[in-house]
C-alpha cells in the first residue's frame, strides 16, 4: 500500500489488530483507525496495539462500517482483507466509501477465495464493483504459499452526482 508516516490508514474489518500491528509502526504523524463489528476481534485489536493506541497512533472501533453516522474523515489509505463489502446490506459501500477518501487516496480490497477455481470469478466481480466508484482499477492476482490471493487496488475517486 506504499505507507508513508504522515498517512491516515483506515482498515475495513480489522479482525484482532494484525494488520495495525504492522501499519502502526511505519506512522510518523499518521494514524490507523480500524472498525470491525466484532466485540471479541476488537478487544484483541486493542490489547494486541496498547501501545499504539495509547500513544495515539491506533483507535479500533466496534461498529459496522456506516460512516453516514460520523462526521466525514479523509484517508489516505482505505483496505480491507477477506472482507466481502460489496455483498451484505449491513452497508451501502458506494456511498460510504466515497465519503472517506480524497482524490489522492487508495482503497485495496484484498481477497483468499475459499477455492483457486473460485479466484478469477471473485476477482472479476470485485473489480467490478470497485469500478463503480473509482476511475483507476487494477486488479491482481498471486499465489503465496499455498493461498492464491486476489488484490484490487483503486484510485481516483469518481465524482458523486450532486
Amino acid at each position: 500500500m506504499e505507507i508513508e508516516p504522515k498517512h491516515h490508514i483506515f482498515e475495513i474489518g480489522c479482525g484482532s489488530g494484525i494488520a495495525a500491528q504492522r501499519i502502526c509502526p511505519l506512522l510518523g504523524r499518521g494514524s490507523y483507525v480500524g472498525i470491525d463489528k466484532s466485540p471479541a476481534a476488537i478487544k484483541a485489536a486493542i490489547a494486541r496495539n496498547a501501545a499504539y493506541t495509547k500513544a495515539g497512533r491506533s483507535i479500533f472501533i466496534e461498529a459496522p462500517l456506516n460512516v453516514l453516522e460520523r462526521e466525514p474523515a479523509l484517508f489516505d489509505r482505505v483496505f480491507a482483507v477477506n472482507v466481502n463489502l460489496f455483498g451484505t446490506d449491513a452497508y451501502d459501500i458506494k456511498t460510504d466509501i466515497p465519503r472517506i477518501v480524497s482524490k489522492r487516496s487508495t482503497f485495496v480490497q484484498v481477497y483468499e477465495p475459499p477455492s483457486a477455481s473460485q479466484r478469477r470469478s471473485i476477482a472479476r466481480a470485485a473489480a467490478k464493483n470497485v469500478e463503480e466508484i473509482f476511475e483507476n482499477v487494477t486488479t491482481k492476482m498471486t499465489t503465496r504459499g499455498s493461498a492464491g490471493l486476489v488484490a484490487i487496488i483503486a484510485s481516483g475517486p469518481k465524482k458523486r452526482a450532486a
